[in-house]
């Protein structure tokens, strides 16, 4: 099923951050009266200069620098259009910037001359919007050539992650050498086998003949232990001797490389992103743990968690490990508990952790590097906006940070970089916060990044390449940088809620959609950047609860 973005404004909810985070705020203000004329193709702008050197380096030494320009009130521009001048002048009076598929280029070239680093941050996030599987090698070309580096990450990650469909794609062909050496390199690559590694270096090798001097440097990268026989086998059995591979192939089988050699020694791996969930009815005497494989598309059966009648705990991963932090948990009465237990997946087994300073149930919790941190929830007593921090293998136990801005529990969180961002919840008065509360790790600060447009409670979110994904009864991305908001306009996720979402290998998997009080075991593949949303599993091994589901990196 197609999905489109529909960028929206909601200024209402947003504008007084606006205001707080806009580089100069010139409406209605001295900055406002024009002091100076730009002459641009022929058309006069007339500008403020104070206002565009606060904004710009390039303005600043225009106006206020040793060159003769800086003693005149009248200055012609050459090297842009005007055009796009006219719409970077009105964003460095409205702090607005209009942007299209047809104009965004042009913009962000001009805004990289001028060097308004606000209009060109803006233009690299409508464009990172813009990736898909169709332009994520061009796109990444292009961020390369403009130095536009979250631009070019976030496009490399769709090719690393799409890969057996990229190579299939008429722009791979026209990729220089070090870019395909570098996206075979990665230990990101989202392969099962390398038999698309070598696939890929035969079909752009043999595409123009004067790439073959380069064939056994690009061989070298592909990981030999991880060929299949079958593959080797169809490869050679179906190949006709006028195949321009076959002379590669004989080439290979004279020049052994040397990096497999090596490989019978010390085998080199690949990252593999996989995920856990926890759940089943909670009066059980245990809950089962599964995880499921992307890639091969098999759940896979682990350790139980034996807890009975504990329900509204959290999940979360840090390094090889699912752990489960507090929850509410039922003797006679319902009561909070400061359980801590943690699954070993490389031990296969469950084990207990030290307790929570405060017992808690409806929070969240999130791993940071080997860092697990648990934020809000409520307490027997009431919400509670304390957070803890729990370093895995140190002996130190629990420790206090600073609270969070807000008390909150039922609130969806997500990591981005060394940033925490719990997205709404509901507050000490029962009532729907609309904040994003923001956790900077290193500076163990908290503050609110924007207000949702859509708040409600019982969210779930997930981090796709630099980006915020908010989950439940309308589907949201939010980009931090520029503090705008996207609704993403797919019919089978409206006004539908999920107990779990995870992103794994560049895709997002939303998990057990709920109805009224039930969820049920279901699985949705939603992928940006192949205009996917789709369920492609209606009997998963178990219901999920909320925040019962985590993507786990692996080294296989």
């Amino acid at each position: 099923m197609a999905m489109s973005l529909r960028p929206t404004v909601f200024p209402e909810q947003i504008s007084k951050l606006e205001e707080d985070k806009s580089a100069v705020n010139v409406e209605d203000s001295e900055s406002d009266i024009p002091d100076a004329t730009l002459c641009v193709e022929g058309e006069s702008f007339y500008v403020n200069r104070q206002c565009l050197a606060q904004q710009s380096p390039y303005f600043r030494a225009l106006f206020f620098g040793s060159g003769v320009e800086s003693s005149k009130r009248k200055v012609e521009i050459k090297g842009v259009g005007r055009q796009h001048f006219r719409v970077l002048m009105e964003h460095t009076r409205r702090s607005r910037l209009v942007l299209d598929r047809e104009n965004v280029l042009g913009i962000l070239e001009t805004a990289d001359f001028l060097q308004l680093e606000r209009a060109r941050l803006l233009c690299c996030k409508f464009l990172e919007r813009e990736l898909h599987l169709s332009n994520c090698l061009g796109m990444m070309t292009y961020a390369w050539q403009r130095g536009c580096t979250p631009l070019y990450t976030a496009a490399k990650q769709v090719v690393l992650t799409h890969f057996p469909a990229i190579i299939a794609e008429e722009d791979f062909l026209s990729l220089p050498k070090e870019t395909v050496a570098h996206i075979l390199a990665s230990d990101d690559l989202a392969i099962i086998k390398d038999d698309l590694a070598l696939e890929a270096i035969l079909r752009w090798v043999s595409f123009d003949p004067k790439r073959e001097e380069h064939f056994l440097e690009l061989i070298e990268l592909v990981r030999h232990e991880s060929l299949s026989l079958t593959f080797i086998t169809e490869l050679l059995t179906k190949m006709k001797s006028s195949d321009p591979r076959a002379n590669l192939i004989r080439k290979l089988n004279e020049h052994y490389p040397v990096s497999w050699s090596i490989g019978r020694s010390l085998r080199r791996i690949r990252a593999r992103e996989t995920f856990f969930v926890l759940g089943g009815p909670h009066d059980q005497e245990q809950q089962a743990l599964y995880q499921f494989h992307p890639l091969s598309g098999r759940w896979q059966s682990c350790a139980p968690l034996r807890r009975k009648n504990l329900t509204q705990y959290s999940v979360a991963a840090v390094g090889d490990n699912v752990i489960v932090t507090g929850g509410y948990f039922r003797d006679v009465l319902w009561f909070s508990v400061d359980w801590v237990s943690v699954y070993e997946c490389g031990n296969q087994r469950w084990v207990n952790a030290p307790a929570l300073q405060k017992s808690r149930h409806s929070h969240c919790s999130i791993g940071v590097d080997s860092v697990l941190y648990v934020l809000g929830g409520s307490m027997d007593e009431g919400l509670v906006a304390d957070v803890e921090r729990l370093v895995l293998g140190s002996e130190d136990g629990w420790e206090g940070v600073s609270p969070m801005v807000r008390a909150v529990e039922r609130a969806a969180t997500a990591a981005l970089g060394l940033c925490i961002y719990v997205a709404c919840g509901l507050d000490e008065n029962g009532e729907v916060y609309s904040g994003i509360q923001r956790y900077v790790v290193k500076e163990d600060q908290w503050d609110v990044v924007s207000c949702s447009p859509f708040p409600r409670y019982d969210l779930v979110a997930t981090e796709l390449n630099g980006a915020l994904y908010l989950f439940g009864g309308q589907t949201l991305r939010f980009d931090v940088e520029t503090d705008e908001w996207t609704v993403l306009e797919e019919e089978s996720l409206e006004r539908k809620f999920f107990c779990g979402c995870t992103t794994v290998s560049g895709q997002i998997f939303l998990v057990s959609e709920r109805r009224v009080n039930k969820a049920f075991p279901n699985m949705v593949l939603m992928d940006p950047y192949i205009n996917t949303c789709i369920e492609i599993d209606d009997a998963i091994p178990c219901p999920v609860p909320l925040r019962g589901c985590v993507t786990l990196r692996m080294i296989m």
